[in-house]
């Protein structure tokens, strides 16, 4: 062949693989990711707009025969889902690197979902993007072909993420108290962003969607500072007037949702309890110590949500909403306490405190108390005061940072794990006190297009396979070069989620009794998803 037309076929090739001055990566379930890089020392984003957006398959294509493993493979440098199939055989190919041993006698925890928060910034940066994009987004969290998330946290109010302090029963400069809530009304953010969102999302998700509701702060009337934000807690004590109209509060949300069509599987009592206890606290808070919060459960609120119709067989209340390092005494005073428990089903925790404890506090807790699940209810990047950088286009060290996270709750009995805002703007908001931090997926300022973060393909190798009822399985190994967690899910899948750190790649022996042998080397900054029946 004349050098010339070899040269003329290599120059198509390559063109095929360019669109809008992009390659594209690889990317072979689904339609493929165009990347753009904001920071040649990062990772890349994946862009869509009018023209472009990258999608998973339906149904991953994922191969049911006798010994075959499907892997879906991203990394920092070239791969976003790369599909691959590989078989079992049963001889020993490989003799270094991590050896794992799949043990389906010994198993654990079972999956309530995945998922993130309807905030209003959520929906200040969808409603920014044409209707078909808009629709993208929601479709890219909950559709098959996305997330396939099964859970949403719907904020009670506003929160640091809206673009002014708002509950649901301000009062005027005449007006004291309003025990009656005659003032009560739901405010323009949930008909404009919270609700429409809500909806969209149960409409498309291959799963009924487990909605929990956390309020950020009572009216400020209610609170001794008169402040949403600030140093204050509720009136009075927990059977007295302030906390019983708080209660009702609580539950006219609920109420008020319903008449939209939405109804709640759970609610967290506080959102981080512990901030109003900080002077000065910058956004909307309110203060309430495991006492307190376990003699309002008794005193107030879990009667009141029995006579509401929204008993324990309806609503899933959590306790805590907090940091890790808190979990064990929460758990210890209101679990202990037979008034308490009895109205309680599980335990909500966030990430932002990690550093100070370790995530053994959390399997502690579940032997405590195994009866009630745990939920890492809150967690995202940019949040760190050390983190200058608030939005980091591309930053591959954050989807590890996600994927090390989950895997180390998930192997410690966590039941699902909740991501905070779906989508933010490039500065990391709104957020009425600018506390601005990252998101999977950063819509652009002009609303022309949006941007799909390593975060939100780290996301992915969970949610699109651990699916609600998938029960954890044992892994026995000798060394930790990588990080890793298995589950069975519903329909006899065995998945296997493994995170590598490192630089180098890993060589990595699977050893399932059912169906032989498997090696593969799991490529340096990476995370692979192997599933096989």
């Amino acid at each position: 062949m004349p050098d010339i037309l070899k040269l003329m076929i290599m120059l198509t090739i390559l063109f095929s693989f360019i669109i809008d001055g992009n390659m594209i990566m690889s990317m072979t379930s689904g339609k493929p990711c165009v990347p753009r890089w904001f920071n040649r020392k990062h990772s890349f984003v994946c862009i869509c707009n009018a023209t472009v957006c990258d999608s998973f398959d339906d149904d991953d294509r994922i191969s049911n025969e006798s010994k075959t493993i499907t892997i879906f493979s991203s990394d920092m440098h070239s791969d976003r889902f790369l599909r691959s199939e590989h078989h079992f055989k049963n001889v020993d190919t490989l003799n270094r690197g991590q050896t794992i041993t799949i043990n389906r006698n010994k198993t654990f925890q079972t999956i309530i979902g995945f998922g993130g928060a309807f905030t209003d910034a959520t929906g200040i940066n969808i409603g920014k993007l044409n209707d078909q994009l808009a629709k993208n987004v929601i479709y890219d969290y909950f559709s098959p072909r996305g997330l396939r998330y099964s859970m949403g946290r719907v904020p009670i109010g506003g929160t640091d993420f809206s673009t002014r302090p708002y509950s649901y029963d301000e009062l005027g400069p005449k007006i004291h108290d309003d025990f009656n809530l005659s003032y009560f009304k739901l405010a323009a953010e949930d008909f404009d962003y919270k609700i429409p969102l809500v909806k969209l999302a149960q409409n498309i998700s291959h799963y009924p969607i487990k909605l929990f509701a956390s309020p950020w702060s009572p009216p400020a009337w209610i609170k001794t500072n008169g402040h949403l934000n600030g140093l204050g807690r509720i009136k009075g004590k927990p059977d007295g007037i302030y906390y019983e109209t708080y209660a009702t509060y609580m539950i006219k949300f609920l109420r008020e949702y319903e008449k939209q069509g939405i109804n709640f599987w759970g609610m967290t009592i506080q959102n981080e309890p512990v901030d109003g206890t900080i002077p000065a606290f910058k956004f909307n808070c309110n203060a309430m110590s495991p006492e307190e919060q376990r003699d309002f459960i008794f005193e107030t609120l879990g009667p009141q949500l029995n006579a509401s119709g929204f008993g324990i067989d309806k609503l899933k209340l959590m306790i805590m909403d907090d940091q890790r390092p808190f979990i064990e005494k929460w758990a210890n005073v209101i679990l202990s306490d037979k008034r308490a428990n009895k109205y309680v089903s599980g335990i909500g925790f966030h990430w932002y405190l990690n550093s100070f404890t370790s995530v053994e506090v959390v399997s502690k807790t579940h032997h405590k108390f195994p009866n009630y699940f745990l939920l890492s209810t809150e967690a995202c990047e940019g949040a760190n005061p050390f983190q200058l950088e608030k939005v980091s286009l591309g930053n591959w060290d954050r989807a590890q940072s996600y994927a090390y996270d989950i895997i180390q709750d998930l192997n410690h009995y966590t039941s699902g794990w909740i991501d905070w805002n779906m989508a933010l703007d490039p500065e990391g908001g709104p957020n009425w006190v600018k506390n601005f931090v990252d998101s999977p997926i950063i819509v652009s300022e002009d609303g022309s297009e949006y941007y799909k973060q390593p975060m939100y393909y780290s996301l992915a190798h969970f949610t699109r396979f651990i699916e609600p009822g998938s029960v954890r399985l044992d892994i026995q190994t000798q060394h930790e070069y990588l990080n890793m967690v298995a589950f069975e899910t519903p329909n006899k899948a065995t998945v296997l989620v493994v995170l590598n750190r490192n630089k180098h790649e890993v060589p990595l022996k699977i050893h399932d009794d059912k169906y032989g042998i498997f090696s593969h080397e799991i490529k340096g900054h990476s995370i692979q998803t192997l599933v096989w029946y």
